[in-house]
């Protein structure tokens, strides 16, 4: 008894590159037992980009009914990322609506404001303000975060307000008048703002670790910093989570060799960079780059009056050997971390 299967493929290429339609019909031909074969070469970068937008569409429309709806809380660590972006641009639509409405040059503004900084297209933006276009929204969003969370929104937006580009006079009066349509008090507003900016610092940092304008080694003290927290956090993930115990060690490295607070530890922890930023370094040419890296961090680790556990030191030496660095080598960059520090 046999059975016949159909076989689909997907095949990714460079854009100056080409595929000989006849040539893969020959080579598929000539596996044995192939019944029929139909080729169609088809570019589905267009449509890929569609199916994004039509997705961002409909994750609006459900953030829309969702906030509508007569659900209960909101619960800030339960959000998705695309959520959250969703969420934060309501709560300054609903707490801004009479002079977005009233002022169309104003609504233009606020727009192209929210697309680039929570990096979404203009059109899912005005979606977004169309479908919640209810003065009575902001009684019901104000009903549905508890404080603590509520607090934690106002964070992530001034985090994202901060993260690209300088920050600007107009968000700033924008987020401000936000937080006091939603009854925050002056000193709340600007401590939301500082921690914000505390998160925004880590993912410049990010950003300008991923340009690759300066070598690994070259970066500045913060920026190595940064690096090698977000190399450790990788060292701690297994299965794509970080276990409980793992967890502990790693924030008690950030927190008192690397002086990364829980706040900002955030912004690192939920970083997903899509690819694996110990492999990169450890792939560079130049040897350099990656010795004088484990001395910084053993210059961190020495400076430090707080006492550093074996299980911690584990991790460390963990992140060390993935750099292809050997003990001895260690030792070597320990040695010249003394001494600097002396």
């Amino acid at each position: 008894m046999s059975k016949e299967i159909k076989l689909s493929a997907s095949i990714e290429i460079d854009d100056n590159e080409s595929l000989d339609e006849l040539m893969i019909k020959h080579a598929i031909e000539s596996l044995e037992n192939v019944k029929s074969c139909n080729i169609k070469l088809e570019d589905t970068s267009k449509t890929s980009d569609s199916s994004t937008s039509a997705a961002s569409s409909a994750s609006v429309s459900e953030i829309s009914a969702f906030i509508r709806g007569d659900s209960d809380k909101i619960y800030y660590g339960s959000l998705t990322f695309e959520e959250r972006k969703s969420v934060a641009m309501i709560v300054i639509r609903v707490a801004n609506f009479d002079q977005i409405e009233k002022n169309s040059i104003y609504k233009k503004k606020v727009i192209s404001s929210l697309a680039k900084k929570f990096e979404m297209e203009e059109s899912s933006v005005e979606k977004l303000f169309n479908d919640t276009n209810d003065p009575a929204l902001l009684s019901v969003m104000k009903g549905k975060f508890l404080e603590g969370d509520l607090t934690q929104m106002f964070i992530y937006i001034w985090e994202r307000m901060l993260s690209i580009g300088e920050e600007d006079d107009f968000e700033s009066e924008l987020i401000e008048t936000t937080g006091e349509k939603f009854s925050f008090e002056k000193q709340t507003i600007s401590e939301t703002k500082k921690q914000g900016n505390e998160r925004a610092k880590i993912n410049k940092a990010v950003d300008y670790i991923n340009s690759g304008k300066t070598p690994y080694n070259k970066l500045k003290a913060f920026e190595k910093t940064v690096l090698i927290s977000l190399m450790l956090t990788e060292c701690s993930t297994m299965g794509g989570e970080i276990p409980r115990e793992e967890l502990t060690k790693l924030r008690n490295i950030l927190n008192d060799q690397f002086g990364v607070n829980s706040n900002a530890q955030s912004a690192i922890l939920e970083k997903d960079l899509g690819y694996s930023l110990t492999k990169k370094v450890e792939q560079v040419e130049v040897y350099r780059e990656k010795y004088e890296l484990v001395e910084f961090l053993w210059e961190k680790v020495l400076s430090t009056e707080a006492e550093i556990k074996d299980e911690e030191m584990d991790l460390i030496r963990k992140w060390i050997r993935r750099l292809d660095i050997s003990d001895v080598e260690s030792e070597g960059a320990r040695k010249d971390a003394e001494s600097n520090l002396s």
